[in-house]
C-alpha cells in the first residue's frame, strides 16, 4: 500500500503542497498539460525551482498569468491582478464538472473547495452556494487545489496520514482586512484535526492548505511500518521565521497491505436526565435522518443519583455541525461533547437477491478483496416471514444462500 505522510509541523499552504507533491515526483510538464482540461481562459504557467531554506533543499512554486498589471504577493507564490477573485463556489464547480479531468481528480477537487465554502459560509453567515471566494477564487489556487489532486491520482495514493498542524500567530491581510491567525476560515476548518498554536510568527497554514487536510487526510499522528519510497519539500516563499518554512511529504511503501479502511470520526455525547423515552426516541430518529452513521443510547446516574441516559452520535467530520444544529434543536441539552476516533472499516457492497419468497438486500464486506462475510438486511428478512410465516431464520439463510449463488454466477461469467 501506498502511503503519503505529511509533516505539518510548520504549516502548509496551497503552493507549499502542490510543491512538494513535484519535488516528489510529479512532473511539472504533465501537471500543467492536464490542468489544461481545466480550461481557464487566462495565460497561465506553474514556475517551478529549486530553492534553499534554513540548509534544506526543496522545490518552491510560482503560478503566473498573463494581465496587464501584476502584483506580488508574498508567501502566496503567485503573481497576479485582482480581475478574477470573485468567483463563487458554483463558478468553481461548474468549471471542474465540465472539464476534461478525470473523475477521481473532480471528486477529490470538488470535496476540497466545497469544504471551503462550508466554512466560509459559516464565517459569513451565507450557504455554501452563495459564498464568494476571493483569494481561493483566483487562478493560482484553483490551480493549487486541482493541481493536488492530480498528483495524488499520478503518485497512486491509498492512504494518507499528517501530523498535529501548526497554524502559526500573528495576523494576515486579507480581502475582508487584517484578520488574526488562524484566519477565520482556516480556524472552522482546524476543528477537523489536530493542531498546534504559536509556533511561527505568520499564517503557517491557510485556508486552501486547511481545506486539502480535512477532505484528504485519514489519520492524524499514526505510526507508519513501511519503506519510504521518495521525500518531497515544498518551501514557502517567507524567510527569516522561528522555522524553516517548509512542508514535507513522504511516500512510503507499507510492510503489510491493509485490509480495512481508516476514516477520522467525530462522536458526540450528550448526558439528558429531562427527556421522556418518546422524546428521546424521536430525537435518534432526526439525528438518523440527518445523517449520522450511528446513534445509541446508555443508562447511566448523573448528580443527585438521578437515572437519565447519554445519547451518543458517530458521524463523518463534515457532517459534525449538522449533527450539533440537531441535537440541540431535538433535545434539552445545553452542552455537547466532542472527540474524535478513528473508524476502522470493511470495504462492503449491498446487493438484492431475489428469492423463490421475496427479495432481499444482502451486504457483503471485503478483505483485501475477498469476500468476508455475507449479511441479509434485517427488515427485509422481517418482511418475507411476516408475509409467508417462516421463521426469521429460515429467511435470512435463504437470502443469504441466493447471494452465494448469484456471487458464483457471477465469478463463472
Amino acid at each position: 500500500m501506498r502511503v503519503l505522510h505529511y509533516d505539518c509541523s510548520a504549516g502548509i499552504s496551497g503552493d507549499m503542497n502542490l510543491a512538494a507533491l513535484i519535488h516528489l515526483g510529479v512532473p511539472v510538464d504533465f501537471l500543467q498539460e492536464t490542468l489544461k482540461g481545466l480550461h481557464i481562459h487566462d495565460e497561465w504557467e506553474i514556475q517551478a525551482s529549486s530553492k534553499l531554506c534554513e540548509g534544506i533543499t526543496g522545490t518552491q512554486i510560482t503560478v503566473t498569468y498573463h494581465e496587464h498589471t501584476h502584483h506580488d504577493h508574498g508567501d502566496q507564490g503567485f503573481a497576479h491582478s485582482d480581475h478574477h477573485h470573485h468567483r463563487t463556489f458554483g463558478d468553481i464547480k461548474q468549471m471542474i464538472e465540465t472539464s476534461h479531468l478525470s473523475p477521481f481528480v473532480q471528486k477529490t477537487a470538488l470535496d476540497i473547495f466545497y469544504r471551503l465554502a462550508v466554512a466560509e459560509g459559516s464565517v459569513h453567515g451565507k450557504k455554501p452556494e452563495d459564498v464568494h471566494f476571493h483569494e481561493v477564487g483566483a487562478v493560482d489556487s484553483i490551480i493549487d487545489i486541482v493541481g493536488s489532486a492530480i498528483c495524488l491520482e499520478y503518485l497512486n495514493i491509498d492512504h494518507i496520514v499528517s501530523t498535529s498542524v501548526e497554524l502559526g500567530s500573528g495576523s494576515v491581510k486579507c480581502a475582508h482586512g487584517i484578520m488574526p491567525v488562524p484566519a477565520p476560515a482556516t480556524a472552522e476548518l482546524a476543528r477537523n484535526f489536530p493542531t498546534s498554536l504559536g509556533g511561527t510568527t505568520h499564517e503557517a497554514t491557510t485556508p486552501t492548505g486547511a481545506a486539502f487536510l480535512a477532505s484528504v487526510v485519514n489519520e492524524y499522528n499514526s505510526p507508519i511500518d513501511g519503506k519510504i519510497l521518495a521525500i518531497g519539500t515544498g518551501i514557502g516563499h517567507r524567510q527569516g521565521l522561528p522555522k524553516p518554512n517548509i512542508l514535507r511529504v513522504m511516500l512510503l511503501e507499507t510492510s503489510s497491505e491493509k485490509t480495512y479502511e481508516v476514516e477520522s470520526m467525530c462522536e458526540l455525547h450528550a448526558n439528558i436526565d429531562d427527556m421522556t423515552a418518546e422524546q428521546i426516541s424521536y430525537l435518534t430518529t432526526k439525528l438518523l435522518e440527518g445523517g449520522a452513521k450511528d446513534v445509541w443510547q446508555i443508562p447511566i446516574v448523573m448528580k443527585k443519583n438521578r437515572l437519565a441516559h447519554q445519547v451518543c452520535v458517530l458521524c463523518t467530520l463534515k457532517d459534525k455541525e449538522t449533527m450539533i444544529r440537531l441535537f440541540f434543536y431535538h433535545s434539552t441539552s445545553l452542552g455537547i461533547r466532542e472527540y474524535f476516533p478513528l473508524r476502522h472499516q470493511l470495504e462492503r457492497d449491498s446487493k438484492i437477491v431475489n428469492t423463490s419468497l421475496g427479495s432481499a438486500h444482502v451486504k457483503t464486506s471485503y478483505m483485501s478483496g475477498e469476500t468476508h462475510r455475507h449479511k441479509p438486511e434485517y427488515d427485509d428478512c422481517v418482511a418475507i416471514a411476516d408475509k409467508t410465516g417462516l421463521s426469521l431464520s429460515q429467511c435470512q439463510m435463504l437470502a443469504h444462500m441466493q447471494r452465494l449463488r448469484e456471487d458464483a454466477k457471477d465469478e463463472q461469467s
